[in-house]
């Protein structure tokens, strides 16, 4: 008896106890409130998925998007975050993007985007042959004409903002100046430019002014005179010897040249060779234009000069590899190629870039070695209608380019023509992908000067490019910076 006594007790407390893993689960005890449907103590909310805690569920962030997708508050001090933070977003986050590597970092829908920003105001338009651009540590130096007789070197930071507008004196009684080069010599920055000078006599001057790292002037005011070309206006491009000894100087007139020549001197502007006849033509429609030059390794110079035929004709590149003092040519190349091919030169091998108007659309071409390739290769093509306006440099990834795609407008006001452009903004990797960076969804207001974009290489995989804006009315050269990702 007292036996079955002792087992009744023990089986009515088991009985009692009930069990959530059983088959049908314990009768719920009248006015008992399960909390959200869970199965659980009454009342209790989970912490992040987990029971019996006493701390709510965090709640998703504002964002969704790039690397903030799925995020959730972090409990920051017992308390999840009020507004989401890279606490509860991770560390790829960044508040305002940054970083150049392939994600979206501030989860706005967009990865890597491009950003403009205006520089400043040109003044007069510069056109491509009366401005440049520099590295220099920390930045970079932009040196462009504002008025017929008015030298500008801007200081720009890495990101290409601007830090100061510094005035170059030139020398005495220049009417219009006609072309102006950045170059580094062994002492430093170095700016190449011509001014035209009516005194007793008709003549223009070529003028050295050393810089420092900075863009403020050296030496005597003007400069130092690397030769003096009377009776015309010519047009010239400088390059300094590898070794950074010696500078350089190509030039022709800019109406009607017949003929290129050439001079080195060292950076006192005393002559070392020169001047000499480089490049020739006794064809009477042919006019020699953009003459160009740049140092080779183990020595010497490469020149390049166009044969311009005429509006509407085909032109020619030619190009001569000369030795150090310009007075010998090694070997020659022609091409023959479209009107106005706005050709360039870049690169150790070295490589020639241009745009070939001959066909539509105008593609931009690439000779990979200009004595050693058969034949150009075709880097990336405009839109139907319009023309490329484009840059380029050698980088540490490879050939970086870009250009403005441009077409003509119907006439925008008081009928000056030169205002009638617009286009928008493009970029080519090394991988060979074109993307389209321009600001928005509208074409971008240009000027026929506007032909021109200064491209660089930033910190971080990312890619600089200066161009000008320009709209009629109000009246306005403005120049603008794109920051854009190239990894």
């Amino acid at each position: 008896m007292h036996s079955r006594m002792k087992s009744l007790v023990v089986a009515l407390l088991l009985a009692g106890c009930g069990s959530n893993t059983s088959p049908s689960g314990p009768e719920q005890d009248a006015g008992t409130q399960v909390d959200a449907g869970t199965q659980g103590d009454a009342g209790v909310t989970d912490d992040a998925g987990t029971p019996d805690s006493g701390v709510a569920q965090a709640l998703p962030c504002e964002k969704t998007q790039g690397v903030c997708a799925g995020a959730s508050r972090a409990l920051v001090d017992g308390a999840y975050e009020a507004v989401c933070t890279a606490r509860s977003y991770g560390e790829k986050y960044e508040a305002t993007e940054l970083s150049c590597d392939g994600l979206d970092n501030d989860c706005d829908g967009v990865t890597d985007p491009a950003t403009w920003a205006q520089v400043d105001s040109l003044g007069t338009p510069p056109h491509g042959g009366l401005v440049d651009s520099l590295p220099v540590p920390g930045g970079f130096l932009m040196a462009s004409v504002a008025g017929s007789d008015t030298l500008q070197v801007r200081r720009l930071d890495a990101s290409l903002k601007l830090q100061a507008v510094i005035q170059v004196p030139v020398a005495p009684g220049p009417e219009p100046i006609t072309s102006v080069s950045l170059v580094r010599t062994a002492r430093g920055p170095a700016l190449v430019y011509v001014g035209r000078y009516v005194t007793s006599e008709v003549s223009s001057r070529l003028l050295l002014v050393h810089l420092d790292e900075q863009g403020n002037p050296l030496g005597p005011p003007g400069g130092i005179l690397i030769y003096e070309h009377f009776h015309v206006s010519v047009a010239a491009r400088a390059a300094v010897s590898r070794d950074g000894q010696q500078v350089a100087v190509v030039w022709s007139a800019t109406s009607d040249a017949k003929e290129v020549l050439g001079r080195v001197v060292d950076l006192d502007g005393r002559v070392v060779s020169g001047p000499w006849v480089v490049f020739l033509t006794k064809e009477e429609q042919v006019r020699l234009s953009t003459p160009t030059v740049m140092a080779l390794e183990g020595g010497g110079f490469l020149l390049m000069v166009v044969e311009d035929h005429g509006v509407g004709q085909p032109s020619r590149i030619q190009l001569a590899r000369y030795d150090g003092s310009l007075s010998s040519s090694t070997d020659s190349r022609v091409l023959d190629v479209g009107d106005s091919p706005t050709a360039m030169l870049l690169g150790d091998e070295p490589s020639l870039l241009y745009r070939d108007t001959s066909v539509r659309p105008s593609p931009l071409k690439q000779l990979r070695s200009v004595f050693k390739s058969p034949a150009p290769e075709t880097l990336a093509s405009t839109t139907e209608g319009e023309v490329p306006w484009f840059g380029a440099t050698m980088t540490s990834r490879g050939l970086q380019m870009a250009w403005l795609s441009v077409r003509a407008v119907s006439p925008q006001g008081t009928g000056d023509t030169s205002f009638d452009w617009e286009g928008r903004f493009w970029t080519r990797g090394p991988d060979g992908s074109a993307k389209d960076q321009s600001p928005g969804p509208q074409p971008m207001p240009l000027h026929r000067h506007s032909q021109w974009v200064r491209v660089h290489e930033l910190p971080g995989n990312w890619m600089g490019a200066l161009l000008m804006t320009a709209t009629e009315d109000p009246q306005a050269f403005t120049l603008q910076s794109v920051r854009y990702c190239a990894p």
